[in-house]
Protein backbone atom coordinates (compact mmCIF):
# COMPACT_ATOMS: atom_id res chain seq x y z
CA UNK A 1 0.00 0.00 0.00
CA UNK A 2 1.38 3.59 -0.90
CA UNK A 3 1.41 5.98 2.02
CA UNK A 4 0.88 9.62 1.97
CA UNK A 5 4.05 10.71 4.49
CA UNK A 6 2.58 14.08 5.33
CA UNK A 7 -1.14 12.57 6.52
CA UNK A 8 0.20 9.81 8.33
CA UNK A 9 2.00 13.10 10.10
CA UNK A 10 -1.20 14.51 10.52
CA UNK A 11 -2.64 11.29 11.77
CA UNK A 12 -0.57 10.57 14.48
CA UNK A 13 -0.67 14.09 16.03
CA UNK A 14 -3.98 13.15 16.58
CA UNK A 15 -4.34 9.59 17.72
CA UNK A 16 -4.34 8.50 21.21
CA UNK A 17 -1.94 5.77 20.68
CA UNK A 18 -0.05 4.26 23.90
CA UNK A 19 3.03 2.13 23.99
CA UNK A 20 2.10 -1.85 24.07
CA UNK A 21 4.85 -3.93 24.53
CA UNK A 22 7.83 -5.04 21.94
CA UNK A 23 10.61 -7.66 21.25
CA UNK A 24 13.58 -8.10 18.60
CA UNK A 25 14.50 -11.36 16.68
CA UNK A 26 17.27 -12.36 14.96
CA UNK A 27 16.39 -14.93 12.14
CA UNK A 28 19.49 -17.19 10.19
CA UNK A 29 19.24 -16.71 6.35
CA UNK A 30 17.15 -19.49 4.08
CA UNK A 31 14.11 -19.02 7.10
CA UNK A 32 11.06 -19.44 6.15
CA UNK A 33 7.29 -19.16 8.10
CA UNK A 34 3.89 -19.69 6.43
CA UNK A 35 0.48 -19.09 7.82
CA UNK A 36 1.35 -17.00 11.05
CA UNK A 37 -0.41 -13.54 11.90
CA UNK A 38 0.51 -10.36 13.36
CA UNK A 39 -0.83 -9.37 17.39
CA UNK A 40 -4.29 -9.35 17.54
CA UNK A 41 -4.32 -6.85 20.36
CA UNK A 42 -2.43 -4.73 18.38
CA UNK A 43 -0.71 -2.25 15.87
CA UNK A 44 2.83 -2.83 15.67
CA UNK A 45 5.73 -1.07 13.85
CA UNK A 46 8.93 -3.21 12.51
CA UNK A 47 11.83 -1.88 12.19
CA UNK A 48 14.85 -3.54 10.30
CA UNK A 49 17.95 -3.48 12.07
CA UNK A 50 20.51 -5.87 9.87
CA UNK A 51 19.80 -8.18 6.63
CA UNK A 52 16.65 -8.24 4.37
CA UNK A 53 13.22 -10.32 4.28
CA UNK A 54 10.53 -10.90 2.37
CA UNK A 55 7.27 -9.87 4.94
CA UNK A 56 3.79 -10.24 3.13
CA UNK A 57 1.04 -8.76 4.94
CA UNK A 58 -3.09 -10.37 3.67
CA UNK A 59 -1.05 -11.66 0.12
CA UNK A 60 1.17 -8.25 0.17
CA UNK A 61 4.73 -8.16 -0.19
CA UNK A 62 7.05 -6.12 1.57
CA UNK A 63 10.95 -6.27 0.70
CA UNK A 64 12.78 -4.87 3.97
CA UNK A 65 15.79 -3.63 5.06
CA UNK A 66 17.15 -0.89 6.95
CA UNK A 67 16.10 2.50 6.52
CA UNK A 68 12.71 1.19 5.88
CA UNK A 69 9.98 0.84 8.51
CA UNK A 70 6.69 -1.49 8.48
CA UNK A 71 3.30 -1.06 9.45
CA UNK A 72 1.00 -3.65 10.14
CA UNK A 73 -2.65 -3.66 12.13
CA UNK A 74 -3.98 -6.24 14.40
CA UNK A 75 -4.34 -10.00 13.35
CA UNK A 76 -3.19 -10.09 9.72
CA UNK A 77 -2.01 -13.10 7.79
CA UNK A 78 1.79 -12.94 7.75
CA UNK A 79 4.46 -14.60 5.89
CA UNK A 80 8.22 -14.30 6.48
CA UNK A 81 11.39 -15.45 4.47
CA UNK A 82 14.56 -14.22 5.09
CA UNK A 83 16.35 -12.80 1.43
CA UNK A 84 20.18 -13.28 1.09
CA UNK A 85 22.72 -14.82 2.91
CA UNK A 86 23.01 -12.82 5.96
CA UNK A 87 20.84 -13.11 9.22
CA UNK A 88 17.82 -11.03 9.59
CA UNK A 89 17.22 -8.96 12.50
CA UNK A 90 14.11 -6.80 13.05
CA UNK A 91 12.18 -5.13 16.38
CA UNK A 92 8.48 -4.93 16.35
CA UNK A 93 7.34 -2.15 18.60
CA UNK A 94 3.43 -3.01 19.45
CA UNK A 95 0.91 0.02 20.15
CA UNK A 96 -3.19 0.83 20.79
CA UNK A 97 -5.23 3.03 20.61
CA UNK A 98 -8.37 3.37 22.34
CA UNK A 99 -11.26 0.86 21.49
CA UNK A 100 -13.82 4.16 20.59
CA UNK A 101 -11.51 5.24 18.03
CA UNK A 102 -11.04 2.13 15.92
CA UNK A 103 -13.20 3.23 13.46
CA UNK A 104 -11.76 6.80 13.16
CA UNK A 105 -8.68 5.53 12.73
CA UNK A 106 -7.92 3.80 9.20
CA UNK A 107 -3.70 3.68 9.22
CA UNK A 108 -4.44 1.38 12.54
CA UNK A 109 -6.13 -1.48 11.00
CA UNK A 110 -3.48 -0.59 7.43
CA UNK A 111 -0.29 -2.80 5.94
CA UNK A 112 2.17 0.06 4.72
CA UNK A 113 5.61 0.38 4.53
CA UNK A 114 7.87 4.01 3.90
CA UNK A 115 11.28 5.13 4.07
CA UNK A 116 13.10 6.71 6.88
CA UNK A 117 16.35 6.42 5.38
CA UNK A 118 19.28 5.04 7.60
CA UNK A 119 18.68 6.38 10.91
CA UNK A 120 20.73 5.45 13.53
CA UNK A 121 18.82 7.03 16.35
CA UNK A 122 15.91 5.14 14.99
CA UNK A 123 17.46 2.14 15.57
CA UNK A 124 19.20 3.32 18.96
CA UNK A 125 16.01 4.52 20.50
CA UNK A 126 14.08 0.98 19.57
CA UNK A 127 16.78 -0.95 21.54
CA UNK A 128 16.26 1.48 24.53
CA UNK A 129 12.57 1.49 24.19
CA UNK A 130 12.73 -2.79 24.16
CA UNK A 131 15.73 -2.43 26.86
CA UNK A 132 13.40 -0.34 29.40
CA UNK A 133 10.49 -2.78 29.18
CA UNK A 134 12.51 -5.81 29.85
CA UNK A 135 13.39 -4.16 33.29
CA UNK A 136 9.69 -4.53 34.63
CA UNK A 137 9.95 -1.65 36.60
CA UNK A 138 7.31 1.34 37.45
CA UNK A 139 10.23 3.52 36.69
CA UNK A 140 11.03 1.76 33.37
CA UNK A 141 7.33 1.83 32.42
CA UNK A 142 7.43 5.29 32.46
CA UNK A 143 10.44 5.50 30.46
CA UNK A 144 9.20 3.52 27.98
CA UNK A 145 6.63 5.79 27.30
CA UNK A 146 8.11 8.25 26.63
CA UNK A 147 11.12 6.84 24.73
CA UNK A 148 7.67 5.74 22.36
CA UNK A 149 6.51 8.84 21.70
CA UNK A 150 9.67 10.12 20.75
CA UNK A 151 10.33 7.16 18.87
CA UNK A 152 7.02 7.38 16.69
CA UNK A 153 8.38 11.47 16.02
CA UNK A 154 11.58 10.46 14.81
CA UNK A 155 10.25 7.96 12.71
CA UNK A 156 7.65 10.15 11.01
CA UNK A 157 10.76 13.26 10.76
CA UNK A 158 12.79 10.88 9.32
CA UNK A 159 10.21 9.96 6.97
CA UNK A 160 9.56 13.37 6.14
CA UNK A 161 12.80 14.25 5.08
CA UNK A 162 13.32 11.81 2.61
CA UNK A 163 10.57 13.82 0.87
CA UNK A 164 13.00 17.09 1.08
CA UNK A 165 13.97 17.74 -3.13
CA UNK A 166 14.55 21.09 -2.18
CA UNK A 167 17.87 21.44 -0.76
CA UNK A 168 16.88 24.73 0.68
CA UNK A 169 13.63 22.59 2.78
CA UNK A 170 16.07 19.94 3.85
CA UNK A 171 18.31 22.89 5.37
CA UNK A 172 15.58 24.42 7.06
CA UNK A 173 14.41 20.84 8.34
CA UNK A 174 18.37 20.41 9.68
CA UNK A 175 18.17 23.69 11.61
CA UNK A 176 15.11 22.93 13.04
CA UNK A 177 16.36 19.41 14.29
CA UNK A 178 19.43 21.44 15.78
CA UNK A 179 17.26 23.78 17.49
CA UNK A 180 15.05 21.21 19.16
CA UNK A 181 18.20 18.07 19.85
CA UNK A 182 21.48 20.73 20.61
CA UNK A 183 21.64 19.06 23.98
CA UNK A 184 22.02 16.02 22.63
CA UNK A 185 25.35 14.09 21.68
CA UNK A 186 24.90 15.10 18.26
CA UNK A 187 27.18 14.68 15.68
CA UNK A 188 27.51 15.93 11.86
CA UNK A 189 28.90 12.40 10.37
CA UNK A 190 25.21 11.21 11.97
CA UNK A 191 23.22 14.40 11.32
CA UNK A 192 24.42 14.03 7.60
CA UNK A 193 23.63 11.07 7.77
CA UNK A 194 20.28 11.26 8.32
CA UNK A 195 19.66 13.27 5.28
CA UNK A 196 21.37 10.75 3.07
CA UNK A 197 24.25 12.60 2.56
CA UNK A 198 28.13 12.77 3.27
CA UNK A 199 29.31 14.78 6.00
CA UNK A 200 31.25 17.09 3.42
CA UNK A 201 28.68 17.48 0.79
CA UNK A 202 26.20 18.09 3.87
CA UNK A 203 28.25 20.73 5.31
CA UNK A 204 28.74 22.45 1.74
CA UNK A 205 24.96 22.70 2.26
CA UNK A 206 24.53 23.74 5.04
CA UNK A 207 26.99 26.82 4.67
CA UNK A 208 25.53 27.95 1.25
CA UNK A 209 22.00 28.03 3.01
CA UNK A 210 22.62 29.64 6.23
CA UNK A 211 26.32 31.21 5.53
CA UNK A 212 27.88 29.08 8.44
CA UNK A 213 29.47 25.49 8.97
CA UNK A 214 26.81 23.04 10.83
CA UNK A 215 29.63 22.32 13.56
CA UNK A 216 30.14 26.12 14.32
CA UNK A 217 26.13 26.98 13.84
CA UNK A 218 25.85 23.96 16.63
CA UNK A 219 28.78 25.00 19.01
CA UNK A 220 27.25 28.76 19.08
CA UNK A 221 23.62 27.68 20.16
CA UNK A 222 25.23 25.37 22.80
CA UNK A 223 27.24 28.54 23.99
CA UNK A 224 24.20 30.95 23.85
CA UNK A 225 22.12 28.43 25.59
CA UNK A 226 24.43 27.69 28.30
CA UNK A 227 24.61 32.16 28.84
CA UNK A 228 21.46 31.55 29.63
CA UNK A 229 21.54 28.70 32.08
CA UNK A 230 24.72 30.03 33.91
CA UNK A 231 21.67 32.98 35.22
CA UNK A 232 20.06 30.23 36.94
CA UNK A 233 21.99 27.00 37.14
CA UNK A 234 23.81 26.83 40.29
CA UNK A 235 26.60 24.00 38.82
CA UNK A 236 29.07 24.79 35.52
CA UNK A 237 28.81 20.85 35.39
CA UNK A 238 24.97 21.00 35.17
CA UNK A 239 25.20 23.59 32.74
CA UNK A 240 27.86 21.99 30.51
CA UNK A 241 25.23 18.29 30.27
CA UNK A 242 22.16 20.69 29.88
CA UNK A 243 23.51 22.15 26.53
CA UNK A 244 25.19 18.66 25.13
CA UNK A 245 28.58 18.62 26.77
CA UNK A 246 29.71 15.51 28.59
CA UNK A 247 33.25 16.70 29.51
CA UNK A 248 33.21 19.44 32.02
CA UNK A 249 37.06 20.90 30.83
CA UNK A 250 35.82 20.60 27.10
CA UNK A 251 33.02 23.06 27.79
CA UNK A 252 34.46 25.44 29.86
CA UNK A 253 37.20 25.29 26.87
CA UNK A 254 35.26 26.06 24.06
CA UNK A 255 32.90 28.55 26.64
CA UNK A 256 36.14 30.66 26.53
CA UNK A 257 37.10 30.76 23.14
CA UNK A 258 33.69 32.05 22.05
CA UNK A 259 33.28 34.78 24.94
CA UNK A 260 37.12 35.10 25.96
CA UNK A 261 35.97 34.13 29.38
CA UNK A 262 35.32 30.75 31.73
CA UNK A 263 31.79 30.48 32.87
CA UNK A 264 32.67 30.95 35.90
CA UNK A 265 33.76 34.42 35.07
CA UNK A 266 30.91 34.69 33.35
CA UNK A 267 28.39 34.34 36.39
CA UNK A 268 30.79 36.33 38.25
CA UNK A 269 30.55 38.91 35.98
CA UNK A 270 27.01 38.69 35.95
CA UNK A 271 26.50 39.25 39.35
CA UNK A 272 28.26 42.20 39.38
CA UNK A 273 25.99 44.21 36.95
Amino acid sequence: MTINVNKLVDYYAGAAISFSDGFSEIVPSGSREKNSRTYHGAGGFLVPLKGSACFTLNGMPYILEPGMIMHAGPDMCLDKEVIGNKIWCYAVVHYQIPEQEHCSSPYYHEHFTFSTGLNTRIMDMTQQLLACEAARSSLAALRSRSIFHHLVEEILLSAKRQLCDNKSELIEDAVAYIYENYSQQLSIAKLAEQYGLGSKQFTRLFQMHTGIAPARFLAELRIQRAKDLLQTCSSVKQVAECVGFSDNLYFSKAFKKQTGVSPSEFRQHLKKI
